[in-house]
């Protein structure tokens, strides 16, 4: 049930979204497009240093 109301929820707020982004024009979206990317890349990067950091420092506790 919670899946179906997820979804139900998705998809209301994705068909709102359409008709907003065939307002604002393309070059928008190209530039919404690529700042969501960089976001997104700058998110995981972090999260993936955090995890090399922590397997780091681990490893340097084992050896002492």
């Amino acid at each position: 049930m919670k899946q179906l109301l997820f979804l139900f929820f998705f998809i209301i707020s994705f068909g709102l979204q359409v008709p907003h982004a065939a307002i604002i024009g393309v070059p928008e979206l190209i530039i919404l497009l690529i700042v969501g990317f960089i976001a997104i890349a700058a998110v995981v990067g972090f999260v993936f240093l955090f995890l090399y950091l922590v397997k780091k420092r681990k490893h340097v506790q084992n050896e002492k």
